[in-house]
């Protein structure tokens, strides 16, 4: 059973992330498979300037919660914005379940960009919009469930179900609790977010990645965070630094159960 803490994280007792995961609502889903093949970001930062640069592989087997860490972290950010369906790849291939998403261009890039969820600051909420407008305001959820519904739902899981008023009136983490419900609206197979930590104190961070890990559990996307602190990044099963334009560590970290919280008490 899943239930909310009065600290309004999410807590879960149930299967860990990858493991028969469901959505908020009727039947299951799984997260998507992502490839990248000798990807090389157009911006400078990934690349560093340098010629015959390699570029990055990487699998990402559905359901799994991945970290980036750049060096700098421009480079991180560089490969979101690819994988989201951003920024076009200036050399390499993405695949997501197979989909050639470094060839997507018009409607097609439309579709991929509606049915993937997409957390970031960048992004904000519409500040005068209320909470509930602006999780409606995001792609809309599979047919044949209320979106009212499904938008109340998430919003509960999120911890923001009593939150009211427009938006500029949240304080930055109850912000943050909005935008993950709404990037969970179409639900998606991947989700992408950023680090929290820039924007929010250490406590407010680790609060808003609660609630970012447990959803993931619970509902089995596959997710890549954009971790700027090592205290983030160990909140994800797997951990990949990348460097001079290519992939320097790829490690599994344990992923968020009581010895990762507990690790990421100490770092801080």
């Amino acid at each position: 059973m899943y239930k909310i803490r009065h600290d309004r994280a999410v807590v879960h007792s149930g299967p860990p992330a990858g493991t028969q995961p469901s959505e908020p609502g009727d039947g299951r889903s799984q997260g998507a498979a992502v490839e990248l093949d000798g990807v090389v970001p157009r911006v400078d930062a990934m690349a560093g300037g340098e010629a015959g640069v390699p570029g990055v592989s990487l699998r990402i087997p559905p359901g799994q919660s991945v970290a980036l860490v750049g060096q700098p972290r421009d480079a991180a950010t560089a490969l979101f914005d690819v994988i989201s369906g951003l920024a076009r790849p200036r050399a390499g291939q993405l695949l997501v379940d197979g989909l050639a998403v470094h060839k997507l261009g018009g409607a097609e890039l439309n579709r991929y960009r509606a049915h993937r969820g997409l957390i970031s600051p960048r992004f904000p909420l519409l500040p005068s919009l209320s909470v509930a407008d602006n999780v409606l305001a995001g792609p809309p959820g599979r047919p044949g469930r209320p979106a009212a519904q499904l938008a109340s739902r998430l919003l509960e899981l999120t911890g923001a179900a009593t939150l009211a008023g427009p938006a500029h009136r949240l304080s930055p983490e109850d912000q943050w609790r909005v935008m993950i419900a709404r990037a969970l609206m179409p639900s998606p197979r991947l989700v992408l977010a950023e680090d929290p930590a820039p924007g929010l104190d250490a406590q407010a961070a680790d609060r808003i990645l609660d609630v970012l890990v447990d959803v993931h559990a619970m509902l089995g996307f596959t997710l890549v965070l954009v971790a700027g602190r090592p205290a983030s990044a160990v909140r994800c099963q797997r951990r990949v630094l990348l460097a001079h334009g290519a992939v320097t560590e790829d490690e599994l970290t344990g992923g968020d159960d009581p010895w990762t919280r507990s690790r990421v008490d100490r770092i801080g």
